[in-house]
């Protein structure tokens, strides 16, 4: 019962600071599904240098409630400097000036009876692994040390808080080992001295300072970077940021009726950025965009409404198969709680790649097959 009771309070008090918590997926229990080999690969919202990532891919035993951690290499015990790893994510607000913050994480060293040696972080205005020659140069570091450290947790973690003022300048962290003397420890996996990872948090000390309302849209628009192994794709590139969508993304196409009848039922086109990357799941940025659609048809009736899913070539049949039908069934639970129509009355059905309706040879192409469409028959 003591435990239960632990949980549910940590639960409860990591869920009324995530909302004004600057970094995105802090404990790192959102997965990516990176593009280039359709795989969960990393955490949501962190990015790596390098690109060959030393990392748990799907996590192991991990914090008190998750299930996924990850890991740096702080050291490589044999060549000092080389083969070190460091983890970075964009800030989900900017920093205020003079403003002072709360950088909290929990770490764990792979020997538990080794002592803690540091942990930098640098405070960037520029995309670091774009510019990784100005890494070098950068001066706002902050180093946590043993000192920092403000509590002893379960299974060898240890969590420690720095406090700092803010510049006004900070737009990205980058956390890792920018030392120029050997670090000290002993190595846990061959020549490698690894850190592991959990639970980081960057908050105002004011606790009635609130977020910024772009929050959530900052953090949705992180989630949309999913290029981890691709050199020269860059978290700051013009084309990796969220697609510009008009005011409604549904778009009205008219089906040519057959000749013997009369009425001509309409197909409502929702687009592939309505989705998370990969998943049935709505985007949280453009879901509320559906809304446009049920306004167009909320006061109109229909024998029936089809919800068809479709998907591009890429991926095996079965798994296009899957995810397309998973996207009409999200589809088809938004208009039955927003609709009220009989759920006999609303069928989904997926079709893979068996109807695109542009060529899959460019990305382009593809982006178009990727779509759900809303028949409604009159």
């Amino acid at each position: 019962m003591a435990r239960l009771l632990l949980l549910l309070l940590l639960f409860f008090s990591i869920g009324k600071t995530d909302a004004q918590n600057l970094l995105a997926n802090s404990s790192f229990e959102d997965r990516n599904t990176c593009t280039e080999l359709h795989a969960v690969c990393a955490p949501e919202a962190w990015f790596r240098i390098p690109l060959d990532a030393v990392s748990i891919g799907k996590g192991t035993a991990g914090f008190f409630l998750g299930s996924h951690h990850e890991n740096m290499v702080m050291e490589n015990t044999i060549r000092p400097g080389l083969f070190r790893t460091y983890l970075y994510t964009k800030l989900l607000c900017p920093l205020e000036k003079g403003r002072e913050y709360v950088f909290t994480s929990s770490l764990r060293i792979g020997n538990n009876n080794e002592s803690f040696g540091h942990l930098d972080l640098l405070w960037l205005d520029f995309e670091p692994f774009h510019y990784q020659a100005r890494v070098a140069r950068a001066k706002e570091k902050i180093t946590i040390t043993e000192q920092h450290k403000t509590k002893d947790q379960r299974e060898g973690w240890k969590e420690y808080a720095i406090r700092f003022i803010a510049t006004g300048d900070e737009q990205y962290v980058l956390m890792g080992n920018f030392a120029k003397e050997a670090f000290p420890g002993k190595p846990q996996q061959r020549s490698l001295i690894i850190y592991e990872i959990d639970n980081v948090s960057l908050l105002p000390a004011d606790p009635s300072f609130k977020a910024c309302v772009e929050r959530e849209e900052n953090k949705a628009k992180l989630y949309l970077h999913n290029y981890r192994h691709t050199p020269g794709k860059f978290l700051d590139d013009e084309e990796l940021k969220l697609p510009a969508v008009k005011d409604s993304p549904v778009v009205v196409i008219p089906v040519l009726p057959k000749p013997a009848e009369p009425l001509v039922n309409d197909t409502l086109v929702i687009p592939d950025v309505l989705f998370k990357f990969d998943k049935s799941e709505l985007n949280p940025v453009f879901a509320y965009r559906l809304d446009t659609l049920i306004n167009k048809i909320n006061s109109k009736t229909f024998k029936r409404i089809e919800v068809l899913g479709h998907t591009d070539s890429f991926g095996t049949d079965e798994y296009n198969q899957k995810l397309s039908r998973n996207r009409a069934e999200t589809v088809k639970r938004y208009l039955m709680d927003h609709l009220h129509y009989p759920s006999d009355n609303i069928i989904a059905k997926g079709f893979a790649a068996s109807v695109p309706v542009s060529t899959n040879a460019t990305s382009t192409g593809r982006q178009k097959n990727r779509r759900v469409e809303i028949v409604l028959v009159k």
